[in-house]
């Protein structure tokens, strides 16, 4: 797609993502007098981008991560916060995703949350983190992938941060028909490059656009590394950040690109091609069994599927000198 346009059409979904400055909030207050800053973003970045239909804010950049309080700092969806953003979409009628860290479980920790809100202020999808950062984060496992339809139909499945990492993870997101994978996150240094090339890799192996939003800046723990970027189904980078707090960029989605190539390419269609096993040999579909031996163990058998990963590994959730 091409850059440099601050407009969208009919088929092109406008995406911002902004490379959020951490914030460090002592008291529910100064939570949601963050949340007043980040609707001015809104109101900002669709007043400097009118093509924006969707705006994309980091992981932890409502509520932050303090090391001692975050419980304090625990809300509800809906809640106060997610009324600031959804009043925020309403009056610039854009659609926005943001970051409830953390949201109150009554099973147990809190939960780790992303909200998307359309440009109505309506929430249509809330999503709870399913692989938090352990060792440090304490937020309770989601249970599943979700994909909603986004704006001018283009269909969004949710991601935050390290679960990324799991590649599993995004393509059950992307087999549920997502078109744009969204990954907010809270991303640390030393982890930058890592990070950045997971983007560009997710998007090609699953033929899908990828947008992610990362923290910038400083908080009384970490020090956040920025690049927040969008990148097309073929893995190319639209558009990135620097390392800077508050930085945003901005790019085109072409609802019929992808659409065009998931059904017309063949060598790197890879959702095609993996249920399609051999198809050249064996016409004219080739083979739809799973030969994965692992991933057949898993589903029929969890327990043993952990002991052999276990026995590559460690038996143990700390390592034991």
């Amino acid at each position: 797609m091409p850059v440099g346009t601050i407009s969208s059409s009919p088929d092109t979904v406008g995406v911002a993502v902004v490379n959020y400055r951490v914030p460090v909030c002592e008291s529910k207050e100064e939570v949601l007098e963050n949340c007043r800053r980040i609707a001015q973003f809104v109101e900002g970045i669709k007043r400097g981008y009118p093509g924006c239909d969707l705006v994309i804010f980091p992981e932890y950049s409502t509520q932050g991560f303090h090391p001692v309080k975050w419980r304090d700092l625990t809300t509800t969806v809906p809640g106060p916060e997610t009324e600031i953003f959804a009043e925020a979409c309403r009056k610039n009628r854009v659609w926005g995703i943001f970051s409830i860290t953390g949201e109150e479980n009554p099973r147990g920790n809190p939960f780790n949350t992303l909200v998307l809100i359309n440009d109505r202020g309506e929430i249509v999808l809330k999503y709870h983190k399913m692989y938090p950062w352990v060792p440090m984060e304490p937020w309770y496992p989601g249970e599943g992938t979700m994909v909603a339809e986004g704006p001018k139909g283009l269909k969004i499945g949710p991601t935050i941060c390290y679960e990324c990492n799991i590649p599993e993870l995004v393509r059950d997101t992307v087999m549920k028909g997502a078109e744009l994978v969204v990954r907010i996150q809270g991303y640390m240094y030393p982890s930058k490059e890592q990070q950045r090339m997971i983007a560009q890799v997710r998007a090609w192996e699953n033929c899908v656009y990828f947008a992610v939003a990362n923290m910038a800046g400083r908080d009384l723990v970490y020090s956040y590394f920025g690049h927040s970027c969008i990148i097309d189904f073929d893995g190319r980078v639209l558009a990135e950040c620097g390392t800077a707090p508050d930085e945003v960029q901005y790019a085109l989605l072409s609802v019929s690109a992808i659409r065009d190539a998931r059904k017309n390419w063949t060598a790197e269609n890879h959702l095609f091609n993996i249920v399609h096993r051999g198809y050249t040999a064996i016409p004219p579909n080739g083979l739809a069994e799973c030969p994965l031996e692992f991933y057949k163990l898993w589903a029929t058998n969890p327990e043993e599927a952990r002991r052999r990963v276990e026995a590559l590994t460690r038996p143990t959730p700390v390592p034991v000198g």
